[in-house]
Protein backbone atom coordinates (compact mmCIF):
# COMPACT_ATOMS: atom_id res chain seq x y z
CA UNK A 1 0.00 0.00 0.00
CA UNK A 2 1.41 3.31 -0.90
CA UNK A 3 1.74 6.18 1.45
CA UNK A 4 -1.27 8.16 0.09
CA UNK A 5 -3.58 5.16 0.42
CA UNK A 6 -2.49 4.54 4.01
CA UNK A 7 -3.04 8.19 4.87
CA UNK A 8 -6.51 8.10 3.33
CA UNK A 9 -7.38 4.91 5.21
CA UNK A 10 -6.19 6.45 8.48
CA UNK A 11 -8.32 9.55 7.94
CA UNK A 12 -11.42 7.49 7.14
CA UNK A 13 -10.89 5.33 10.23
CA UNK A 14 -10.41 8.44 12.42
CA UNK A 15 -13.63 9.97 11.02
CA UNK A 16 -15.63 6.77 11.69
CA UNK A 17 -14.32 6.57 15.24
CA UNK A 18 -15.24 10.25 15.82
CA UNK A 19 -18.78 9.74 14.50
CA UNK A 20 -19.29 6.58 16.54
CA UNK A 21 -17.99 8.12 19.76
CA UNK A 22 -20.04 11.31 19.29
CA UNK A 23 -23.16 9.30 18.76
CA UNK A 24 -22.60 7.42 21.92
CA UNK A 25 -22.87 10.64 23.99
CA UNK A 26 -26.54 11.24 23.10
CA UNK A 27 -29.21 9.77 25.34
CA UNK A 28 -32.02 7.74 23.92
CA UNK A 29 -34.58 9.54 26.19
CA UNK A 30 -34.85 13.32 26.62
CA UNK A 31 -37.11 15.85 28.39
CA UNK A 32 -37.10 19.67 28.61
CA UNK A 33 -38.57 22.29 30.87
CA UNK A 34 -39.13 25.97 30.20
CA UNK A 35 -40.14 29.23 31.82
CA UNK A 36 -42.12 31.28 29.30
CA UNK A 37 -44.19 34.46 29.09
CA UNK A 38 -42.09 36.48 31.53
CA UNK A 39 -43.48 40.03 31.52
CA UNK A 40 -42.07 43.35 32.59
CA UNK A 41 -43.95 46.65 32.88
CA UNK A 42 -42.65 50.08 33.78
CA UNK A 43 -44.28 52.25 36.43
CA UNK A 44 -45.90 55.62 35.89
CA UNK A 45 -45.66 59.16 37.23
CA UNK A 46 -48.83 61.22 36.71
CA UNK A 47 -50.00 64.46 38.29
CA UNK A 48 -52.90 66.85 37.67
CA UNK A 49 -54.62 69.84 39.25
CA UNK A 50 -58.23 70.97 39.46
CA UNK A 51 -57.93 74.33 37.66
CA UNK A 52 -59.58 73.14 34.42
CA UNK A 53 -57.19 75.38 32.50
CA UNK A 54 -58.23 78.61 34.22
CA UNK A 55 -56.11 81.12 36.16
CA UNK A 56 -56.00 81.22 39.96
CA UNK A 57 -56.31 84.99 40.04
CA UNK A 58 -56.69 87.92 37.69
CA UNK A 59 -57.10 91.03 39.84
CA UNK A 60 -56.81 94.73 39.03
CA UNK A 61 -56.67 98.03 40.95
CA UNK A 62 -55.18 96.46 44.08
CA UNK A 63 -54.13 98.71 46.94
CA UNK A 64 -51.87 97.88 49.87
CA UNK A 65 -55.03 98.17 51.99
CA UNK A 66 -57.01 95.79 49.77
CA UNK A 67 -57.71 92.37 51.27
CA UNK A 68 -55.08 89.80 50.35
CA UNK A 69 -55.93 87.59 47.39
CA UNK A 70 -56.32 84.04 48.73
CA UNK A 71 -56.70 81.14 46.28
CA UNK A 72 -56.44 77.36 46.48
CA UNK A 73 -55.58 74.64 44.00
CA UNK A 74 -55.79 70.88 44.53
CA UNK A 75 -52.97 68.72 43.10
CA UNK A 76 -53.60 64.99 42.73
CA UNK A 77 -51.07 62.24 42.04
CA UNK A 78 -52.21 59.19 40.05
CA UNK A 79 -48.90 57.52 39.22
CA UNK A 80 -48.05 53.96 40.25
CA UNK A 81 -44.57 54.82 41.61
CA UNK A 82 -43.86 56.70 44.85
CA UNK A 83 -42.87 60.25 43.91
CA UNK A 84 -41.65 63.61 45.09
CA UNK A 85 -43.61 66.67 43.93
CA UNK A 86 -41.95 70.06 43.65
CA UNK A 87 -43.57 73.48 43.07
CA UNK A 88 -41.75 76.11 41.02
CA UNK A 89 -42.18 78.81 38.38
CA UNK A 90 -40.48 79.51 35.06
CA UNK A 91 -42.28 82.81 34.52
CA UNK A 92 -40.04 85.74 33.59
CA UNK A 93 -39.62 88.66 35.97
CA UNK A 94 -42.26 91.41 35.88
CA UNK A 95 -42.34 94.96 37.24
CA UNK A 96 -44.59 94.30 40.26
CA UNK A 97 -42.64 91.25 41.51
CA UNK A 98 -40.48 93.10 44.09
CA UNK A 99 -43.62 94.73 45.57
CA UNK A 100 -45.87 91.67 45.73
CA UNK A 101 -45.77 89.42 48.81
CA UNK A 102 -46.66 85.75 48.42
CA UNK A 103 -47.16 82.97 50.97
CA UNK A 104 -47.73 79.31 50.07
CA UNK A 105 -49.26 76.76 52.44
CA UNK A 106 -50.07 73.10 52.05
CA UNK A 107 -53.17 71.52 53.53
CA UNK A 108 -56.51 69.94 52.88
CA UNK A 109 -60.11 70.96 52.26
CA UNK A 110 -63.36 69.17 51.43
CA UNK A 111 -63.37 67.47 48.03
CA UNK A 112 -66.49 69.41 47.01
CA UNK A 113 -64.70 72.78 47.28
CA UNK A 114 -64.33 74.14 43.77
CA UNK A 115 -61.28 75.84 42.28
CA UNK A 116 -60.02 78.45 43.23
CA UNK A 117 -61.98 78.69 46.49
CA UNK A 118 -60.41 77.87 49.85
CA UNK A 119 -63.58 77.13 51.83
CA UNK A 120 -62.73 75.12 54.97
CA UNK A 121 -59.03 74.91 54.08
CA UNK A 122 -57.00 73.35 56.90
CA UNK A 123 -53.32 74.29 56.83
CA UNK A 124 -50.76 71.55 57.50
CA UNK A 125 -47.70 73.79 57.06
CA UNK A 126 -46.40 76.95 55.45
CA UNK A 127 -44.01 75.84 52.72
CA UNK A 128 -43.02 79.33 51.58
CA UNK A 129 -43.23 82.05 54.21
CA UNK A 130 -44.17 85.58 53.21
CA UNK A 131 -41.62 86.92 50.76
CA UNK A 132 -41.69 88.77 47.48
CA UNK A 133 -42.74 87.22 44.23
CA UNK A 134 -39.37 88.37 42.92
CA UNK A 135 -37.57 86.22 45.52
CA UNK A 136 -39.83 83.25 44.74
CA UNK A 137 -39.15 83.54 40.99
CA UNK A 138 -35.40 83.80 41.60
CA UNK A 139 -35.16 80.88 44.03
CA UNK A 140 -37.76 78.44 42.67
CA UNK A 141 -36.93 77.84 39.00
CA UNK A 142 -37.12 74.06 38.59
CA UNK A 143 -37.66 70.71 40.27
CA UNK A 144 -34.26 70.68 42.02
CA UNK A 145 -34.75 74.02 43.80
CA UNK A 146 -38.54 74.04 43.90
CA UNK A 147 -40.70 73.65 46.99
CA UNK A 148 -41.17 69.97 47.80
CA UNK A 149 -44.32 69.17 49.74
CA UNK A 150 -45.93 65.88 50.71
CA UNK A 151 -49.46 65.06 51.87
CA UNK A 152 -49.57 65.19 55.68
CA UNK A 153 -46.47 63.68 57.28
CA UNK A 154 -45.72 61.37 54.35
CA UNK A 155 -42.32 61.33 52.66
CA UNK A 156 -43.66 60.30 49.24
CA UNK A 157 -46.70 60.86 47.08
CA UNK A 158 -48.59 57.65 46.32
CA UNK A 159 -51.42 56.82 43.95
CA UNK A 160 -54.60 58.85 44.69
CA UNK A 161 -52.84 61.27 47.09
CA UNK A 162 -53.90 64.89 46.87
CA UNK A 163 -52.74 68.09 48.48
CA UNK A 164 -54.23 71.57 48.47
CA UNK A 165 -51.92 74.56 48.04
CA UNK A 166 -53.16 77.91 49.36
CA UNK A 167 -51.61 81.05 47.88
CA UNK A 168 -51.92 84.39 49.67
CA UNK A 169 -50.86 87.41 47.61
CA UNK A 170 -50.71 91.05 48.78
CA UNK A 171 -49.39 94.29 47.28
CA UNK A 172 -46.82 95.97 49.55
CA UNK A 173 -47.39 99.46 50.89
CA UNK A 174 -44.77 101.01 48.62
CA UNK A 175 -45.14 104.08 46.43
CA UNK A 176 -43.03 102.37 43.74
CA UNK A 177 -45.72 99.68 43.30
CA UNK A 178 -48.22 102.10 41.73
CA UNK A 179 -49.44 101.25 38.23
CA UNK A 180 -47.26 98.15 37.85
CA UNK A 181 -48.34 94.69 36.73
CA UNK A 182 -47.13 91.22 37.59
CA UNK A 183 -47.54 87.80 36.08
CA UNK A 184 -46.74 84.35 37.42
CA UNK A 185 -47.51 80.76 36.51
CA UNK A 186 -46.84 77.78 38.75
CA UNK A 187 -45.65 74.29 37.86
CA UNK A 188 -45.92 71.13 39.93
CA UNK A 189 -43.52 68.43 38.79
CA UNK A 190 -43.53 64.83 40.02
CA UNK A 191 -40.45 62.59 39.83
CA UNK A 192 -40.36 59.02 40.99
CA UNK A 193 -38.29 58.28 44.09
Amino acid sequence: MNRATRLLAALIATGLIAVASGRATFAAFTRTTSNTANAYASGTVAIADNDAGTVMWNVTNQLPTSPAVVRCIRVTYTGSLPATVSLYTTTAASALDPHLNITVEKGSMPAATTFPNCTNFVSQATISAAGTLQAFKTARTGFANGLPAFPGAQTAWNNADSLVYRFTVQVQNAFAAQGLTGLVGFTWEAQNQ
